[in-house]
């Protein structure tokens, strides 16, 4: 449930620079243009019928590529982008989203990575502090979205009570093999002249609280990936300790929270991160640490460079990615009960596989989008100028 979330984050890449050029800063972020699309049905969708469209999120300024795409309700409004800070050595990618209903009630929302950062050496704690780094112990999932989440997101947010919890293990595990493995590659091409150690951990919460005069329901869900270090400070060997808080939330009144919520299941069963960005954003901050490079620009520049160059990327993270989707998947089942499963069809048009709410009896797809309908006889080409192709259901 990443990226956004950026895996070996710049909390990771800022500390490794760190130990090879104390004299890093941080600098002004360049934000890129945001995707923004609020397209309308062609046709007004009934209620036996889900319409969805493919969004896909290009990484414009830096590589160039796709960076992570997911289906959402087709008249559900979607704003997310990737902004990239080139002041920063390494240059710093962060991502989010926000996917709201046609009445701006429910709202899903990937907020950007968050940077903290904890050492007992007062030097190396103003350090981190002056590059943006929030200087903070670190904690486990649960008790960050316990004690920080609404202080920090939801600030107007008041009377709040916890309805639920639930560790997310499997979660976890997931987010930290797809980190070793992407730290290993960091190796390869910079090596480290400190020891380390990765750790994950991911919670949800659910809160109920009071906002505008409303009671709001908001499902939490953060994934923490924890860099552990051990290096020479002011007061001899020290560990310190960057770690990078990944939130994802749905939200909604809370009268129609488990109405709405089958959306939210929808939009993070069929969100892809795409390995490959994260490797080439791996490889740059390993090329530019291992180089130390001083001119920002020129840094920037490089990365078309390196994008130029394609390497295989192995199974093992292709099969991480698919494991920590599936995983996100399985977690909603266990407190929404009116969520639908997913079947998998076969797309004609794109020649790949997608995942579908199921209950429905047939399935389409114009190439970009997706209608679901469980009427009988329902066929799509009926009064649009679209072209529609039924898709099959996979054994």
């Amino acid at each position: 449930m990443c990226a956004p979330r950026f895996l070996v984050p710049l909390a990771v890449l800022a500390f490794i620079a760190c130990q090879a050029d104390p004299a890093a800063h941080s600098g002004n972020p360049q934000a890129v243009p945001q995707s923004s699309s609020n397209r309308q049905p062609s046709r007004k969708a009934s209620r036996n019928q889900l319409l969805l469209r493919k969004e896909v999120v290009i990484d414009q300024q830096g590589f160039g590529c796709e960076v992570f795409h997911m289906l959402v309700p087709k008249d559900w409004n979607f704003q997310g982008g990737v902004t990239w800070n080139v002041g920063r050595f390494p240059p710093e990618a962060k991502g989010s989203y926000t996917v709201t209903s046609p009445d701006g009630r429910a709202v899903i929302e990937r907020f950007p990575y968050l940077n903290m950062y904890w050492s007992p050496d007062p030097m190396m704690q103003q350090s981190f502090a002056s590059g943006g780094a929030t200087i903070l112990q670190p904690m486990q999932a649960d008790a960050f979205l316990r004690n920080l989440y609404l202080r920090h997101f939801r600030p107007d947010a008041s009377g709040a009570k916890i309805v639920d919890s639930q560790p997310l293990p499997e979660l976890a595990q997931r987010s930290l093999q797809i980190n070793q493995y992407l730290m290993g590659i960091f190796g390869q091409i910079s090596p480290f002249q400190f020891p380390f150690e990765l750790r994950s951990d991911s919670a949800r919460v659910r809160f109920q609280y009071t906002q505008g005069g409303r009671q709001v329901a908001e499902d939490v869900t953060a994934t923490i990936d924890y860099f552990i270090s051990t290096t020479s400070g002011l007061y001899g060997t020290v560990q310190s300790v960057s770690w990078s808080p990944s939130v994802t939330s749905f939200r909604a009144p809370a009268e129609e929270f488990d109405q709405r919520a089958p959306a939210y299941k929808v939009v993070m069963s069929t969100y892809w991160d795409n390995p490959r960005w994260a490797v080439e954003y791996t490889k740059l901050g390993a090329t530019l640490t291992r180089e130390q490079l001083r001119q920002q620009q020129a840094i920037f520049n490089r990365m078309q460079q390196i994008h130029r160059t394609q390497e295989e990327i192995s199974d093992m993270i292709y099969e991480g990615y698919q494991r920590r989707s599936a995983a996100s998947d399985h977690i909603f089942d266990n407190y929404i009960q009116s969520f639908r499963g997913l079947e998998t069809y076969a797309d004609p048009v794109n020649q790949f596989n997608v995942e579908l709410p199921t209950g429905y009896d047939n399935a389409w797809t114009n190439g970009s989008d997706y209608v679901l309908s469980d009427t009988p006889g329902f066929d799509p080409n009926l009064g649009s100028t679209q072209n529609w192709h039924r898709m099959d259901r996979k054994p």
